[in-house]
């Protein structure tokens, strides 16, 4: 699948990859191929209006060489499997929609000497193997557009957990949100301030009580400032 181009404006169907059957007339006869006599090596589908998720089957096209998609409207993840694809030596899924991690399984793939995964949403740590090292010498610029990864070879660490973070913002396929810990963190700060507060207002007795403690917590400090300075200065004017 290769060639010419043409604008699709449809979904990968999700069953590529998977058990088919085709007929194919040829000189007078036809014939039914699938997946056991006939074998896919190039799929070009790229500059089209392809959208929705690349189908988890697709790992099953074992003697696929090259795989190219880019320039779509593809989102989801990459397939999890792909390193099932031994035999893929160019894949290009830049300028999509693809988020969430990397699958660590593309750095077993030995025989892939060309990879672009620029201009995506891709977050968290990039995988490491010295085939993945090679192609990104070679090619620097195969995770640019992609501000969620981290980690070598890029100059961006990750976090302790690797999930990267912008503030307490995380990033995911459809934009960020906050973090439910912080959320809750400072919702509670805000709860608490307030009822303290509402507490001190309505209960004179308590407002007392509580000013009286910060006078004599004051008071307090403001003699152990004064006696140590005093005993500093006594200390220094011997010397």
């Amino acid at each position: 699948m290769t060639g010419k181009r043409y604008d699709l404006n449809y979904e990968i169907p999700a069953a590529m990859g998977a058990n088919y059957t085709s007929p194919v007339a040829t000189k007078g006869q036809e014939r039914q191929y699938n997946e056991r006599n006939v074998e896919v090596v190039n799929i070009d589908l790229s500059s089209n209006f392809l959208t929705g998720r690349i189908p988890e089957d697709i790992v099953s096209l074992r003697g696929l060489v090259n795989l190219n998609l880019s320039r779509n409207h593809l989102s989801g993840k990459i397939p999890y499997g792909i390193g099932a694809m031994r035999s893929l030596a160019s894949l290009d899924l830049s300028d999509n929609k693809l988020y969430g991690d990397i699958p660590p399984s593309l750095s077993t793939l030995t025989f892939l000497s060309y990879l672009n995964l620029s201009y995506n949403n891709l977050t968290g740590s990039i995988p490491s193997g010295s085939q993945l090292e090679t192609i990104y010498n070679q090619h620097p610029d195969i995770y640019n557009g992609n501000s969620g990864l981290c980690g070598p070879p890029l100059q961006k660490n990750c976090s302790s957990n690797n999930v990267p973070k912008q503030g307490h913002m995380e990033r995911t396929g459809q934009g960020f949100h906050i973090e439910p810990f912080f959320f809750g963190l400072v919702m509670g700060l805000i709860v608490g301030l307030w009822l303290v507060f509402c507490t001190l207002l309505f209960k004179k007795s308590w407002r007392v009580a509580y000013f009286r403690f910060f006078d004599k917590m004051y008071d307090k400090a403001y003699v152990l400032v004064v006696v140590g300075w005093a005993r500093l200065t006594r200390k220094t004017a011997t010397i």
